[in-house]
């Protein structure tokens, strides 16, 4: 759980795509014999300038050497074919692929190659950490293994509450696990009581994502949906629960948890046949939807009045991701 206030970083800022540039280890054997030179680090600058911890500074992240001499972290001028845009760092950004997004600097304006170690904010703000100034804290790197879905049904505006109605409904999302070859996807319709295997395809690349779906027969009421995945070295996501903790609440992988209400399906529904061959019948215009239960259960005063069950309740406001 989270102890103060962060960017709302939710598991659906995810994204996959194939990058286009040159290997960076092949620039820095460029700069002559590092190891002999006793370099240690390599730090990375971005032309992003904010205010963090009180300070104006620059973006920058490091890697050690090393790890910088792989060879697959690339110095990128293109994504998906075309040249990289302003939003995605043009004109040249680090991609550090398997890595949580923060590594793959934007709009690269330098690369230091220093002696010593280099722990700069962004370091320290990324970081698993048990305390503010924990002496020990880790920066995050590689991505762990990880299932999302696609919600279901349509949003309600103030609760997010997801809505469709009664019927076979197919439910599909992402997996991945950086480099790790996937095992399988795991689906839920009762918040983590019983799971289903679910459908699985391909990897789309070496440290891509994969397609995963399922046809799950939604019934009348409310339902917390979750997906969870495994991979091949043994990696599983998180359990659900509260007891998990890091000072950023960086790192979690409990599973994504979707509160739905299935309302009952109507003879206005106009039932639609999906890629999949999949019929839902979806909400009829002008379809009412008591949803003041879950606006109740937003407003800490009201919550009681909800009449919702607590795990409804955290599944929808409190869980990490909540829509």
């Amino acid at each position: 759980r989270r102890l103060w206030t962060h960017a709302p970083w939710g598991p659906d800022a995810i994204g996959c795509a194939e990058w286009t540039g040159c290997s960076l280890a092949d620039l820095l054997r460029e700069c002559g014999p590092l190891v002999d030179q006793g370099a240690a680090q390599v730090i990375f600058t971005g032309a992003d300038r904010g205010v963090e911890g009180n300070l104006v500074q620059y973006f920058q992240r490091s890697l050690t050497l090393d790890q910088a001499m792989k060879g697959h972290v690339l110095l990128c001028h293109a994504m998906n074919g075309q040249d990289l845009s302003p939003a995605h760092g043009a004109p040249v950004r680090i991609i550090v692929p398997g890595w949580y997004g923060m590594a793959s600097v934007k709009w690269l304006t330098s690369i230091e190659v220093v002696k010593e170690g280099w722990w700069g904010y962004q370091m320290d703000a990324y970081s698993i950490k048990r305390t503010a100034k924990d002496p020990e804290a880790v920066p995050l790197q590689q991505l762990p293994v990880r299932a999302l879905m696609a919600p279901p049904g349509f949003p309600d505006f103030v609760s997010r509450t997801r809505v469709l109605s009664a019927g076979t409904v197919r439910v599909e999302g992402k997996a991945w696990a950086g480099s790790v070859a996937l095992e399988r996807v795991e689906f839920s319709g009762d918040n983590g009581t019983s799971w289903r295997p679910a459908q699985l395809g391909s990897k789309n690349g070496t440290f891509g994502w994969a397609s995963w779906w399922i046809d799950w027969v939604a019934e009348e009421g409310n339902h917390v949906l979750c997906c969870r995945a495994f991979d091949k070295e043994g990696r599983c996501q998180d359990r659900l629960g509260t007891n998990i903790f890091n000072y950023g609440a960086f790192g979690c992988t409990q599973p994504q948890q979707v509160y739905v209400k299935v309302m009952p399906a109507t003879a206005t529904a106009t039932a639609t046949a999906t890629g999949g061959g999949v019929v839902v019948n979806p909400l009829a215009p002008g379809q009412t939807v008591d949803l003041e239960p879950e606006q109740k259960a937003a407003k800490e005063a009201l919550r009681e009045d909800s009449g919702l069950p607590h795990e409804f309740i955290q599944a929808l406001y409190q869980a990490p991701g909540s829509q």
